[in-house]
């Protein structure tokens, strides 16, 4: 896919999506207008040899009291795989995974500071002797969110389910199918307290698919309970959704653990 196709894509997917949401009145979560789209980041992250997860949130530590003296801290969680897709043959290549979610302007600010400012510079050499991490930026849509949780749960889970639209099908045409799932949230969601999609914008020509469906449960009763809505009838929606709209890679779920809010 050439570079301009993708430009197009993103931003056609991200046209199409935001027109999706279903929200209450409150659209602020965290300090973010999530009735809008906001960029994440995403860092891919193995620590280097010797270095023990404990150094390394010395140092994130250090980041976050540097971010909010510049008035550029984003939201902060920290996943690790549970259920993954991963095996023997084809290992996870990372410790863990950062996500960094903030608005496009904000971000933007905090990477001039990063790259320019005395302390962003010193930070950053520190963090590469810890680590090496892969950095990936992407838009993401919330489609549906209990604000209340999503604002006070630092330990959750996540699910991870990438996919690509099939052949012919418009955006409108799976925006619509996007809008109806997030109707129905609002009457019973399953467990679920946040759904976003999330479409790579910088460094993810290798990501596994156009764009990736994220749910957010505050706890493992709740992801079981989805689970079970879907074995017992649920699982329809989703042979359609399969059958029509896109083709996915299946769901791997993460634990999540928010270090930081705004």
């Amino acid at each position: 896919m050439s570079i301009l196709r993708s430009v197009w894509l993103a931003s056609a997917l991200l046209a199409i999506f935001a027109n999706a949401q279903v929200l209450g009145d409150n659209h602020i979560i965290d300090g973010i207008n999530v009735q809008q789209p906001f960029n994440i980041q995403a860092n891919l992250c193995k620590l280097n040899n010797g270095v023990s997860i404990d150094e390394y949130q010395g140092m994130i530590d250090d980041y976050f009291n540097w971010a909010e003296k510049n008035d550029v801290d984003p939201v902060f969680v920290r996943q690790f795989p549970l259920f993954s897709h991963q095996n023997l043959q084809r290992p996870w290549p990372y410790d863990f995974v950062e996500f960094l979610a903030s608005d496009h302007a904000r971000w933007g600010k905090a990477w001039d500071l990063w790259l320019t400012s005395d302390g962003g510079k010193a930070l950053n050499e520190r963090w590469q002797s810890l680590a090496l991490c892969h950095v990936k930026q992407a838009h993401a849509v919330m489609l549906y969110a209990d604000q209340e949780q999503m604002a006070s749960d630092n330990e959750r889970y996540v699910t991870w389910n990438w996919c690509t639209r099939k052949e012919g099908v418009t955006f409108e045409e799976i925006s619509a199918k996007h809008a109806e799932y997030a109707m129905d949230m609002q009457k019973n969601s399953g467990g679920i307290i946040g759904w976003l999609i999330m479409m790579p914008h910088t460094g993810g020509a290798d990501a596994a698919g156009e764009f990736a469906h994220v749910a957010i449960y505050p706890d493992m009763e709740s992801f079981m309970s989805r689970r079970s809505m879907q074995a017992n009838g649920g699982w329809k929606a989703t042979r359609d959704y399969f059958n029509l709209y896109a083709d996915c890679s299946g769901e791997m779920l993460n634990t999540e653990t928010v270090l930081h809010r705004p």
